[in-house]
């Protein structure tokens, strides 16, 4: 049986001229995509005066009123849709710095958000943290609490294994798990920024 051989890894010079930007370019597009389908969905859901009384006034997150489940869970739904669909992509090309970058980018943009959440409900039964999954729950306001639990769990979970997958596949970057974390803690402020300035430009 032959060997199979590792392919040979990206230096740290190429790391900082094309891994940095295809990162940066990643979370660009990733933040600005998920945003604006907020918006779209909250036009195309809320049409009609008998739908906007029944969730109205909404919820203001990241400088955008979400005033229904769908458009509060259209997000979520893309940003992982973008992650699988990049990971196939990645599979198929495993030296594309900017299609691991965006199977990464959207596979772990969501995870501390809805961890943090899933934790808050089962230990507490309640939630003070806003984000798109939360506010999805409360539009869509489910009686028993233990659906949410399930929902969050199930959601955590797949997300969770994903992001280790695409770090655990990744076999051009030098000392990938260092790198990954590293790039994810980058993650929060840089989405936190990019939201504030594209919640401007749809207001």
């Amino acid at each position: 049986m032959p060997l199979i051989e590792d392919k040979p890894k990206y230096s740290a010079k190429t790391l900082i001229i094309i891994g940095i930007p295809a990162f940066l370019a990643a979370v660009v597009i990733s933040t600005a995509s998920h945003q604006y389908i907020h918006h779209i969905a909250d036009n195309i859901f809320v049409g009609s005066k008998e739908y906007t009384n029944m969730f109205c006034p909404g919820i203001k997150l990241h400088g955008l009123f979400m005033t229904s489940p769908v458009a509060a869970a259209a997000g979520p739904i893309w940003t992982f849709f973008l992650a699988i669909v990049s990971f196939g992509l990645y599979l198929h090309n495993p030296r594309n710095l900017f299609l691991g970058s965006m199977a990464f980018v959207n596979a772990s943009s969501r995870m501390p958000e809805t961890i943090t959440l899933f934790l808050q409900l089962l230990l507490h039964n309640k939630t003070t943290l806003l984000t798109d999954e939360s506010i999805s729950l409360v539009l869509l306001r489910l009686n028993d609490p233990t659906i949410s639990i399930v929902l969050l769990c199930f959601f955590s979970l797949t997300i969770f294994f994903l992001t280790i997958t695409i770090v655990h596949d990744t076999k051009t970057v030098p000392l990938k798990w260092l790198i990954a974390a590293i790039l994810f803690i980058l993650l929060i402020p840089l989405q936190d920024f990019l939201w504030n300035n594209i919640a401007q430009l749809l207001s």
